[in-house]
């Protein structure tokens, strides 16, 4: 049996849409997850020697977060304010390795089916009840029901039992072992709530009552979201800060308009084209590089000509992703073929070919499109590097005679349409993701919850099963080397690129750290410096 204890001589480390986000053997080894480049991901501001409490930290943030109850919302927005309000029983620390959060330690048996959780004690809810071993069997409960319909549902759904013995422990037995299980439940879409709240107001999403270092105050949808400090968060003198504002700011120059005159102190997504900018302004510090996104384009399988694989391959080999970066991020990014970097310990190793604008007009030539064949290429209106990378997309399937619409919608409905299939072609992108099996099973098993692309391909299915079953992270990269294979042979979707990320501070903001997974948990180490 392996075990697992927080240790008391050192802080813990802190974690990080439907939907978009390290494999553990024997023992848990901190291994940065993108090799050598990772300690640039992780980047700390430079501290004071003593915190500083006080003060609300003014936040530019690029999304609406549109609802707030982890368990059903969809999107990365939502996921930053989830992140700071509520807490599960893992964490994973800047550079994805899980670590304690509600549970300060847990036991694997040897067979890889039973985890023990022994649950933190002095933890309360931000209504004031004890935190307890019921808790996780409601949430988690309420994750797996039909009847919640949570794009969280496959983080949990391989558990077979839950039990509680007492109040302070929680045996969970899954039907199978799970490699990436651990990984699984520092998602905040599995997040630890409380019955009674839920059933008070019906859902939790416009009203958030969680563990963790801040507690909800208001949200003004397309405004803001304000979070005061919780005055009885477990890790003692946490947070610093009196508060949090998070103003939602969707257009890039007034995100960084905003982070230059003082408006703001920390601004989310730093816009590509101002990095060379507020790296010369001495007033800003940038933290960042590295973070754990994907951009890519998902074909509609279940309609013509999306349904071919030779309609996909030829729009894959018109695809000039430098050309795709250098318009969307302003060359801050690394294309990809595959779903991962190659730096990432499950990254696709293959070459990236050039565009092959002749193979593509061949494969096309063999297919009957309609006269009037006009995709619709759906993307988002409030993100700017999708929109960009929309029209670039849109320009290279003209040089191979296919005239696109794009459709440009914002977060909520392009969710909906996504997600219920109403799209013929889809520029989309997700961060977040802290195991290869995450974004693999979801999107692309035929039963995935994610299966945007209605894409089903049983030996696909089978391969994903087995690599996790396989606790050795060598056997389970071969194994997930074979599965992006498959996906860029049949093409459901065309990765794109990985983007660099980079928040940006005042030079008064202290102790934040950059997640790899892009989320903002490190503000309850963070304080205002004068």
């Amino acid at each position: 049996m392996s075990r697992f204890t927080s240790s008391p001589a050192s802080p813990l480390s802190f974690r990080t849409s439907r939907r978009t986000a390290l494999a553990l053997g024997g023992s848990l080894v901190a291994v940065p997850l993108f090799g050598a480049s990772a300690t640039s991901a992780a980047t700390r501001q430079d501290a004071s020697p003593v915190p500083v409490s006080g003060g609300v930290l003014r936040v530019g943030v690029q999304g609406d977060p549109t609802e707030l109850d982890p368990h059903l919302t969809v999107l990365a927005a939502a996921g930053i304010v989830v992140g700071l309000v509520y807490e599960g029983l893992v964490e994973v620390d800047p550079e994805l390795v899980p670590q304690p959060a509600l549970a300060e330690s847990w036991e694997i048996s040897d067979d890889g089916r039973t985890y023990t959780f022994a649950l933190r004690q002095g933890v309360t809810f931000h209504n004031g009840r004890p935190f307890v071993a019921s808790d996780v069997v409601y949430s988690f409960e309420r994750v797996q029901n039909p009847e919640t319909a949570s794009p969280s549902a496959s983080y949990v759904g391989g558990i077979a039992t839950i039990e509680t013995p007492d109040d302070a422990t929680v045996v969970i037995t899954l039907a199978s072992p799970d490699a990436s299980f651990l990984t699984k439940l520092a998602f905040w879409g599995v997040s630890i709530v409380p019955q009674e709240e839920v059933e008070r107001t019906g859902d939790l999403t416009q009203a958030m009552v969680g563990t963790g270092p801040f507690t909800f105050t208001e949200y003004v949808p397309n405004t803001r979201v304000v979070l005061g400090r919780n005055e009885n968060y477990w890790q003692q003198g946490k947070p610093y800060l009196d508060g949090v504002e998070l103003n939602i700011i969707p257009e890039d120059t007034s995100r960084t308009t905003a982070l230059v005159s003082a408006t703001v102190d920390l601004i989310e997504q730093v816009p590509h084209k101002d990095i060379a900018i507020l790296e010369a302004d001495d007033a800003i510090v940038l933290a960042g590089k590295r973070t754990t996104n994907l951009r890519w384009l998902t074909f509609n399988t279940r309609k013509p000509p999306f349904d071919q694989v030779d309609f996909r391959q030829a729009v894959a080999k018109a695809m000039d992703r430098e050309a795709i970066i250098d318009a969307a991020v302003f060359g801050y990014g690394e294309p990809l073929i595959g779903l991962y970097p190659e730096a990432f310990w499950a990254g696709y190793e293959g070459e990236i070919p050039p565009p092959d604008i002749e193979g593509a007009k061949a494969l096309l030539a063999g297919l009957s499109l309609p006269e009037d064949f006009r995709p619709r290429l759906l993307t988002w209106s409030q993100y700017g590097f999708l929109s960009s990378t929309s029209v670039v997309v849109q320009e290279q399937l003209r040089q191979i005679g296919i005239e696109a619409e794009i459709d440009a919608q914002e977060n909520a409905i392009y969710i909906e349409n996504y997600f219920s299939g109403n799209f013929d072609i889809a520029v989309m992108g997700a961060s977040g993701y802290m195991d290869p099996n995450e974004y693999l099973e979801q999107s692309f098993t035929t039963e995935g919850v994610n299966n945007a692309a209605g894409y089903s391909n049983p030996e696909l299915d089978a391969l994903l099963e087995q690599a996790l079953l396989e606790t050795d992270r060598d056997a389970r990269a071969e194994m997930y080397q074979r599965a992006q294979q498959m996906i860029i042979d049949d093409a459901p979707w065309i990765s794109l690129y990985t983007s660099d990320t980079y928040e940006g501070l005042r030079s008064n903001v202290r102790g934040f750290t950059h997640m790899l997974s892009g989320g903002l948990e490190t503000l309850r180490d963070t304080w205002l410096d004068g």
